[in-house]
């Protein structure tokens, strides 16, 4: 049956899909009903994220519809996640203060987050292209997915150091921290009585879920992993155009729509809880784990290989491996990298991480491929 339209042709549907199906592509389904619970468990946590949460995708899908971008890509909900991540990271997230000069920065990077968006999606979709003229059923293309959000970011981020005005909170100065040896790690300055268990697990796990949008709160993190099961799509019934039933699956809509594995919100919680595990592992900070900075790109990168793709046994252990590859290698080097200049890696860890993986996916033949990505449809 294909991908659905969200273009009802009546205004108040089209903004209800524009402004939940914005948010629902966060994690990179479209599903109104996913929306939904993303934004109460925001608000649960923070009406000031989760009012900057309807603003900035607000914003950019406004931005697009005035340059003229598809109808059908902005009911989709296409430019409104990236900007939403724009606009929470520099505002509502814990990097930057909160005043208003960042909140002009941040509805401003909404904006422009909106055109990196269509950059990259056109630049992504060409460049793995065997024959750019052939169309989707011709061609190779691989997501943008937050691209546009962490190079906007960063930049706006790396720009503003050089502003006049309070946006950075300041660094405490210290005498010299003595650190682990032969690690970044330092020393523990009292004795930690701080002792794992199962349900400080949990909470870890969900808190990871619910730092995809900057926030540390498990209950945010359970109406995520509750929204995500229910990605019904809720496409509008438009005669002549189609007909889907209300049950239709979000989260499987790359491969087959009409699947009953709802399983985005498993996925989320197996990613969070492969990245705590593996930051305890490799004794990463105790706190940083505990508030749930070692979970939020390994949720995105298990729910982008597990739907993007056909599910199959070979995909799934495809996906558990990225997401140790993603929670071992590519967060902690780029959590470095960034923090020579003060800088987070946001969700780069995660796009670089899926954007590897599926471009592999081209030559490993036991790995079936979505709807044009990484392998050539037929």
């Amino acid at each position: 049956m294909g991908i659905p339209t969200y273009s009802s042709g009546d205004p108040l549907l089209d903004f209800f899909y524009i402004l939940f199906n914005g948010i629902s592509e966060v994690p990179l389904l479209s599903s109104p009903v996913t929306g939904i619970f993303i934004l109460a468990g925001v608000l649960i946590a923070s009406r000031k994220a989760g009012i900057m949460m309807v603003a900035a995708g607000l914003i950019g899908a406004g931005t697009a519809l005035l340059l003229g971008a598809d109808y059908g890509l902005v009911t989709f909900g296409l430019f409104g996640y990236n900007s939403i991540l724009t606009g929470m990271a520099f505002w509502s997230g814990p990097f930057v203060k909160a005043n208003r000069v960042t909140l002009t920065i941040s509805l401003f990077g909404a904006v422009i987050t909106a055109v990196a968006w269509m950059a990259f999606a056109h630049f992504m979709g060409d460049i793995f292209s065997p024959d750019m003229a052939g169309g989707i059923a011709n061609s190779v293309a691989i997501p943008g997915f937050t691209s546009s959000f962490i190079f906007t970011t960063w930049a706006m981020m790396y720009a503003s150091k050089r502003y006049g005005y309070d946006v950075w909170p300041e660094v405490p100065q210290s005498a010299k921290e003595d650190k682990i040896p032969g690690s970044d790690n330092p020393l523990p300055t009292k004795p930690e009585n701080f002792k794992w268990t199962a349900k400080e697990f949990i909470i870890a796990t969900f808190k990871g879920v619910s730092q995809v949008t900057f926030v540390e709160n498990w209950k945010t993190g359970v109406f995520w992993v509750v929204g995500l099961t229910l990605t019904f799509e809720l496409a509008p019934l438009i005669a002549g155009v189609q007909d889907r039933p209300w049950f239709t699956n979000g989260y499987t809509a790359q491969w087959n729509e009409y699947s009953p594995l709802y399983l985005a919100g498993l996925m989320a919680f197996i990613g969070s809880a492969i990245g705590a595990a593996l930051s305890i592992l490799m004794k990463l900070p105790t706190q940083e784990t505990r508030i749930g900075l070692h979970g939020f790109n390994q949720v995105l990168v298990m729910i982008a290989l597990t739907s993007f793709v056909p599910l199959t046994p070979q995909s799934f252990i495809m996906a558990v491996l990225a997401t140790v590859a993603c929670s071992v290698i590519v967060m902690p080097a780029l959590q470095r990298f960034f923090g020579q200049w003060g800088l987070p890696a946001l969700t780069g860890p995660f796009v670089f991480t899926a954007w590897v993986w599926l471009i592999a996916i081209f030559g490993f033949s036991n790995i079936p491929a979505g709807i044009g990505w990484s392998r050539p449809e037929g």
